[in-house]
């Protein structure tokens, strides 16, 4: 089994880029993948949140890699980087703060 190392970056809050509107908080985490010595450099996921509950978040597949990956696996990661760098997710967020840049780095790693 290849290991995958993800390399948190950044996340990009409630942005019109993610798809952000009135009715919900649309965020972008951006990332590193390394996998069996090939490196992919600012790949992201776009987040959806409700801003009013404790929903799980949804998310896309990882932009600007194809891949084999533990989505699984690979989405409970993502959910975790984000509520821990909004400080638990969008509640109490509320729409005010837009396109808000979060840079905090968390190094992963996982099997494939």
């Amino acid at each position: 089994m290849a290991i995958v190392t993800v390399t948190f970056r950044r996340c990009l809050v409630n942005t019109a880029e993610a798809g952000s509107h009135e009715t919900q908080i649309c965020s972008r985490v951006f990332f590193d993948l390394k996998i069996e010595g090939q490196e992919f450099v600012d790949v992201y996921a776009d987040v959806r949140a409700d801003p009013e509950g404790d929903a799980p978040l949804g998310m896309t597949s990882p932009q600007g890699y194809e891949g084999p990956l533990n989505l699984q696996v690979f989405q409970g990661l993502v959910e975790f980087y984000y509520r821990h760098v909004t400080g638990g997710g969008p509640d109490g967020l509320g729409l005010v703060l837009q396109d808000w840049m979060i840079e905090q780095e968390m190094v992963v790693q996982f099997e494939v």
